[in-house]
């Protein structure tokens, strides 16, 4: 029996003007929730959403989610399930989740001639983290891990977002690395990793992309409208203080060169954790939100952008 996650549409309201470079998109007026069941391994903390368009057993869109589970010892609560759609809208569970049992954390997935690959965080004992790769050929199946970013004692490798970048036929691998734990002078960093093969990311040296002295992390990026945006979210700001927001930045490259966007946050609202994907000429966000910070209480919610011009 297939498992539907459960879907609520509500209003958004934004004054943003559609992006130019400057700006990031308007949001087209929906939101759509998804929770985890009751009861369930994914209740009350499904937190990341990593959608392909894979056109596999009767379902065009797969996604990839996994828990908000973080700073806990446990590695086995840290688990990864999928979900399908056919319309982006409504997504069916897959019967036997969780596929990925566990130390799974931010699964992030691209499809590249007929294969999955998966890369997401594990945590050791410290709770540091590291990367790994793992890959598919039926999306549910996944072999034995490749290593991507070791751990670092007292730093964290982590939030992956894999992304292959049609315009040089590159894939970045873009990730979190920071020493948020430090006592004295922490750091939040944006790295990436490029390659041509897929299977080299390991190998490539970390490009940084951004950097900071106050919590920033979780990266995703999309090419739309002639321009690279960058999401990230971050705890704090001029406008909100004490909620994790989602704010962009933009850049005419992929790698370099990335300014913030005049209409941050894109999400105020203890938002945060964002995925970007362009299908069939519009802009989707995928994003957490907190219903209680305080006992990490998440769902899961997604907004459509206006369509390309």
């Amino acid at each position: 029996m297939r498992k539907s996650i459960l879907i609520v549409l509500v209003t958004l309201s934004s004054s943003a003007i559609f992006g130019q470079g400057k700006e990031y998109p308007l949001i087209d007026n929906k939101s759509i929730i998804l929770q985890g069941d009751k009861c369930s391994w994914d209740a009350d903390a499904v937190h990341t959403f990593s959608i392909v368009e894979a056109n596999k057993g009767g379902f065009k869109y797969w996604a990839y989610y996994a828990l908000d589970h973080y700073n806990e010892r446990d590695s086995h609560i840290r688990k990864g399930g999928l979900a399908r759609s056919n319309d982006l809208l409504t997504w069916e569970k897959y019967e036997n989740n969780p596929i990925i049992n566990n130390n799974c954390r931010w699964p992030t997935v691209v499809f590249k001639e007929e294969k999955f690959y998966m890369f997401y965080a594990e945590y050791n004992d410290e709770v540091d983290s590291r990367i790994v790769m793992v890959s598919s050929d039926n999306g549910i199946d996944f072999g034995e891990r490749m290593l991507i970013t070791d751990y670092s004692s007292g730093e964290q490798n982590q939030n992956p977002f894999i992304y292959f970048n049609d315009r040089d036929s590159h894939f970045y691998l873009f990730y979190y690395n920071g020493t948020e734990r430090a006592k004295e002078g922490p750091k939040w960093n944006i790295f990436a990793k490029k390659s041509k093969n897929i299977m080299h990311l390991k190998d490539a040296s970390p490009i940084e992309i951004l950097s900071s002295d106050k919590t920033l992390a979780a990266p995703s990026v999309a090419f739309y409208n002639n321009t690279y945006y960058l999401l990230v979210e971050e705890f704090s700001n001029q406008q909100t203080k004490d909620k994790w927001v989602t704010n962009a930045f933009q850049s005419d490259k992929i790698d370099s060169g990335y300014k913030r966007v005049s209409n941050n946050p894109i999400l105020a609202d203890n938002d945060a954790c964002a995925f970007q994907y362009v299908f069939n000429n519009k802009l989707y966000v995928s994003y957490s939100h907190a219903l209680n910070l305080k006992e990490s209480i998440w769902d899961l919610r997604m907004i459509k952008l206006k369509e390309n011009e």
